[in-house]
């Protein structure tokens, strides 16, 4: 697996886990929890980072940058 494949691997899992975390939070109720809150917006802070990842590496692999 080369390391495009690898970020863009990495950045699907976090969006699961988004939406997986979103799905229980309904599923519990606990929509606005704080605990859930800080939970969801560390899981995006890391999905942002996530797709600066892809980009840089794919415009590496481009030649871009």
């Amino acid at each position: 697996m080369d390391d495009s494949e690898k970020v863009k691997l990495d950045h699907q899992r976090n969006k699961s886990e988004i939406v997986n975390l979103v799905k229980e939070m309904f599923r519990l109720e606990k929509w606005g929890d704080e605990q859930f809150r800080v939970e969801l917006l560390d899981l995006v802070t890391k999905d942002e980072k996530l797709v600066k990842d892809v980009i840089a590496q794919i415009k590496k692999e481009k030649g871009i940058e």
